[in-house]
């Protein structure tokens, strides 16, 4: 048999010249459709001015949920610029509660703003004299009247919109308890829905184990206008105890700091506490002579104060973890002045003896207000941010009405069961005690 004169290539290797051949090929056709692949239209990024002046326009609840976009969009919302802008665009008011003493409780509205100034807000609305216990970033304040005007020693609590002058008395806690803390925050803006956190510690003081300090937590719903105690107390270390300031209230959790540095954590979603532990460096240091929770930037801060400087740690909700945010001079306000709160990321609210200061710390300038109420002057004691809009809100759920109303009436009814009982039950004594008396003197007659 003849074989062909054309040279023989062995299987294996057209195998191979194939696999190349093909891969080669399939590269051509991949390049040639990356090629024609029509490419996404890229949305045009928003500028930081347009961002501000949309932002600048927009409602409370609104900012609100714009700040959860981004870091950037929170960041800006906390801005000074943008806070007199907002405040100049929209019908909102912003500014602090004072709380003082001046030979009584006294209340007093404060703003860097001159047109917040000159609103006059006031809480002369509410029956009698009253002092803030809470507030919130909805402009709902938690206020109790005060102890010399109090029938039988009894409290009552209102809740109310001082920018509307709308108030609502709501039922009392455990009265034989005394309040130690309290704590308020709105879940819901509409329809408006809140919650209040009440701790309170028997008022006889042979109940008390001060070695192993313990209080009794209580939570007001307004959905179902109750309030509910907790089955188990609330219990510190070893002598330790939660400072007399009012509560920072940051992420719906409730943030008080403890005599030793500590800071006790309430969470209002799973009605639980925790214990966490302030900066490492800071424990180290014992030269601060000042130290203060503040809410700064939407975060949970630490602001630390010194003869000479100031120091602010902010603490990410999220990991938990310190850091330490700026440093500035106290070369702007006396040394005696000590910063409680934070109306904007560069301005301070510090008070003072009888004054509250709005300090810039970027511009190195400060606004004093003294607190002066004719003919005597007010310490301040106590500082409750606030920031509210005009709408009218329904501080009491309607819908309860018709439960409430049936219930009240079923008490009425027994109530006065319960005194007819007692008449008839005094009556029959009295007979009875008379039979007896008059069968003895016959006795003793005969």
């Amino acid at each position: 048999m003849n074989m062909a004169s054309s040279s023989f290539t062995p299987p294996s290797t057209l195998s191979f010249l194939n696999c190349v051949y093909m891969s080669s090929w399939f590269k051509k056709l991949f390049m040639l459709l990356k090629k024609r692949k029509p490419k996404k239209k890229e949305s045009p990024a928003l500028t930081r001015d347009l961002v501000f002046e949309i932002l600048s326009r927009a409602t409370l609840k609104d900012i609100g949920r714009c700040r959860l976009v981004s870091k950037a969009w929170n960041l800006l919302t906390y801005d000074t610029s943008f806070k007199q802008e907002h405040s100049k665009k929209t019908k909102t008011i912003s500014g602090f509660f004072i709380r003082g003493y001046a030979r009584k409780p006294v209340s007093k509205f404060v703003s860097i703003h001159a047109l917040d100034c000159d609103s006059k807000l006031s809480l002369d609305f509410l029956p009698g004299p009253v002092q803030i216990e809470a507030s919130t970033k909805q402009g709902i304040l938690l206020c109790v009247k005060s102890s010399k005007t109090r029938i039988l020693g009894v409290p009552e609590y209102f809740v109310c919109k001082p920018s509307t002058k709308q108030w609502q008395q709501i039922p009392n806690p455990k009265t034989r308890y005394e309040t130690k803390r309290c704590a308020m925050v709105v879940l819901r803006s509409n329809p408006l829905c809140y919650k209040i956190v009440r701790f309170s510690e028997p008022k006889f003081s042979g109940i008390r184990d001060n070695s192993c300090y313990s209080l009794w937590c209580e939570i007001f719903d307004s959905a179902t206008w109750a309030w509910k105690k907790l089955e188990d107390r609330v219990r510190f270390p070893e002598y330790e105890f939660l400072r007399l300031e009012p509560a920072v209230s940051v992420c719906g959790s409730f943030y008080w700091l403890m005599t030793n540095n500590q800071v006790f954590a309430f969470h209002e979603d799973t009605a639980s506490w925790t214990i966490l532990d302030i900066p490492k460096s800071l424990c180290k240091r014992n030269y601060f002579i000042y130290m203060k929770l503040v809410e700064y930037q939407g975060n949970l801060g630490m602001v630390c104060k010194d003869v000479d400087f100031i120091q602010l740690w902010v603490m990410e909700t999220k990991t938990i973890k310190w850091s330490e945010r700026k440093t500035v001079s106290t070369g702007v306000v006396e040394w005696s002045t000590c910063p409680t709160a934070f109306y904007s990321t560069d301005i301070a609210v510090m008070k003072g003896c009888y004054s509250v200061i709005f300090c810039n710390f970027k511009r190195c300038s400060s606004n004093v207000f003294n607190m002066q109420s004719h003919p005597i002057e007010i310490h301040p004691i106590e500082v409750f941010p606030f920031q509210s809009d005009f709408e009218p809100v329904s501080l009491k759920n309607t819908d309860l009405e018709p439960v409430r109303l049936k219930n009240n009436v079923q008490k009425e009814y027994l109530s006065i069961v319960l005194c007819w009982i007692f008449l008839f039950s005094s009556i029959f004594l009295l007979i009875f005690l008379g039979e007896g008396y008059f069968y003895k003197s016959i006795d003793v007659v005969v």
